[in-house]
């Protein structure tokens, strides 16, 4: 039996204190903080990303940065000032990166960044022994548009990609209508939402984060 309520539940695109509190009044244990070396929306400069994480870290919330810096220095540097507990590495780097930077923040968590278009196994499982969890993203984003992928495009990549044993959060265009329906074809660990969690503003809305969490807690399935 697969239960939806036992799937975690990430909120990213996060650039409010606001947004931190009613997570934390929400039990919200994971929130996403955008680099703005990222294309796409809701993105922090590296100041504000490292006063938000503080915030997180006195609601004992996981901070996770999503980075898209292309070599190794600029990302160390960035962990460094930032101080996140995850790295999601938006770009490919090696196993004597990904080391190098498991030697250098002994506690920092590694997560991958995957895309539809990026996909690559060998490249996973050539450095699954390093990485803690994988972030799928159904959506593309170009600079000047986002390209979605439907689930029934992208479950047979989720499904090999959890064949490593790593935790798997999905995320791209999910709000309270399809998250069930990603659930019961993919299995996640969780799911990683943004934009339909969101208000005008940009912060976290308490009645929309509720709604998905009852429908989720409503259901059972097969």
């Amino acid at each position: 039996m697969l239960s939806y309520s036992n799937v975690d539940l990430k909120v990213c695109g996060i650039t409010t204190s606001q947004s931190i509190l009613t997570a934390a009044n929400n039990s919200i244990r994971s929130l996403g903080f955008a680099s703005n070396n990222l294309l796409g929306p809701n993105t922090c400069n590296d100041e504000l990303i490292k006063n938000l994480i503080e915030e997180c870290d006195y609601y004992k919330i996981e901070s996770v940065l999503l980075s898209r810096y292309q070599t190794i220095l600029e990302l160390i540097k960035q962990i460094d000032y930032t101080k996140p507990k995850t790295i999601a590495c938006s770009y490919f780097f090696d196993k004597t990166n990904l080391t190098t930077i498991k030697k250098i923040f002994k506690k920092l968590r590694i997560g991958i960044s995957v895309n539809p278009e990026s996909f690559n196994l060998k490249y996973f499982q050539s450095i699954s022994h390093l990485v803690n969890v994988f972030y799928y993203d159904l959506n593309v984003y170009g600079k000047k548009r986002i390209k979605t992928f439907s689930i029934h495009d992208c479950k047979n990549q989720i499904r090999s990609l959890k064949t490593l044993n790593k935790p798997i959060y999905v995320g791209g265009g999910i709000d309270h209508k399809n998250a069930k329906l990603i659930i019961k074809n993919t299995d996640p660990q969780g799911l990683d939402i943004s934009r339909s969690l969101k208000d005008s503003n940009n912060n976290l809305c308490e009645e929309k984060l509720n709604k998905l969490l009852k429908i989720l807690a409503d259901g059972v399935s097969l």
